[in-house]
This record gives structure tokens, C-alpha cells and sequence, in this order.
């Protein structure tokens, strides 16, 4: 009975120890947590995130090799996303849904900016781009920006981005919202994105005062 009661006890002991090591690797992940979202507010339809998140400002060139910067649109609200010019998946509905929502607003949304920055700057060439914004006819209306990988790291490091290096459709699809004093205020995941709640969210941001 000992040597039974002995062995059930090592056996005991090395499934606590494995679900312990699980446990440590599970809360150690950084890109498994995503964006700090706080869950809905009453005046907001997507996820609102914690007063005074700064939204990194960047430096990148668009499908037309023009330099965009965050910094330029203060001001003004800003949708930003991440997004791949060859996604057959979360890309091509995140750019139905942003459509969908500027159509929604006053004036077809002109006056609001939009912006993708690429997840694979090797795949997102300027002729992918310019392929991907004329097939969801976005062109003119969401500006699609690569750069150098070294940036790119440090961008989707500061907004929680899961990059796709490599042909699996896996990098994270999220909608944020930047209000005009540049703060990063609502963050929409694919599965909860509609053009009415995005729509809403940016007509709340308009009327603050800049």
C-alpha cells in the first residue's frame, strides 16, 4: 500500500508541477493578451481602453510612397488597423466594415482619416496594396503604409499587433479609434466590427473638443 501511495503521490506532484509551468507561460505572454481593453462604455459600442492611452505616433510611406504620420493628424479622428494586402479573411471584412462606416457618416466620411499599416512588409508591396484598396474599393479612402521591419516591430509592439510573417492568415485583426488630441480611445475586434457601431463610436469622438 505504501509503494502505491508513493507512486500516486510523485504522479500528483509532477501534473501540479506541469500545470504550474503552464501557468507561468500562459501569464508571461505578452501577444496573447492583446490590447488593454476595459470592456464597453455606456456612451461607446466598441471597447473602450484606459484615460490617456498616448496612440505612438509613426512614420511610413503609403501605397504612393507619400510619408503619413499620426502626428500630422492631430485633430481629427483616426481610424487605424493592421491589416494584409493578401488576406482572404479578417483584411478584406475589416475593409468592408470601415467602408460600410464611412458610407454611414455625414458626408460619406470625408474629413476622416484611414489608415492600415502592413503585418508583412516582404508581401505588402505597393502593387499588392493598390490591388487590395481597388478590389474593396477603398482607394482614395484608406491609406495602406509599410516600412522598414525594425519600425514595423516597434509599432505593432506599442498597439499589441500579432504580425503575419509567413503565408498563415494568423496576425491580430483589431479597428482602433484615435481621438483628435491622439489619444487611443476604442479598439473593435474583426468579431465584434459593424459599420453602425464604428460609425457611432466616431460620431462620439467628433463632437469632443479637439
Amino acid at each position: 500500500m505504501r509503494g502505491t501511495e508513493r507512486i500516486l503521490l510523485v504522479v500528483l506532484a509532477v501534473l501540479l508541477g506541469a500545470i504550474g509551468v503552464v501557468l507561468v507561460i500562459g501569464s508571461g505572454s505578452n501577444k496573447s493578451s492583446g490590447p488593454p481593453f476595459i470592456g464597453p462604455h455606456s456612451q461607446f459600442d466598441g471597447a473602450t481602453l484606459p484615460p490617456h492611452l498616448r496612440a505612438a505616433n509613426f512614420s511610413l510611406l503609403d501605397q504612393n510612397g507619400h510619408r503619413i504620420t499620426l502626428a500630422s493628424y492631430r485633430g481629427q479622428v483616426v481610424i487605424l488597423t493592421f491589416m494584409h494586402s493578401l488576406c482572404k479573411g479578417a483584411c478584406p471584412l475589416m475593409a468592408e466594415q470601415i467602408k460600410g462606416a464611412l458610407n454611414d457618416l455625414p458626408n460619406q466620411g470625408r474629413g476622416i482619416p484611414a489608415i492600415a499599416i502592413s503585418v508583412d512588409p516582404k508581401q505588402d508591396t505597393r502593387a499588392n496594396r493598390h490591388k487590395f484598396l481597388a478590389k474593396y474599393q477603398m482607394t482614395g479612402r484608406l491609406e495602406f503604409l509599410n516600412g522598414p521591419l525594425n519600425v514595423l516591430w516597434t509599432i505593432w509592439h506599442h498597439y499589441y499587433i500579432e504580425p503575419e510573417i509567413g503565408p498563415t492568415e494568423n496576425h491580430s485583426a483589431y479597428v482602433m479609434l484615435i481621438d483628435k488630441r491622439g489619444f487611443w480611445r476604442i479598439g473593435f475586434p474583426v468579431s465584434q466590427l459593424t459599420p453602425e457601431g464604428l460609425a457611432h463610436d466616431i460620431g462620439v469622438l467628433e463632437r469632443e473638443p479637439a
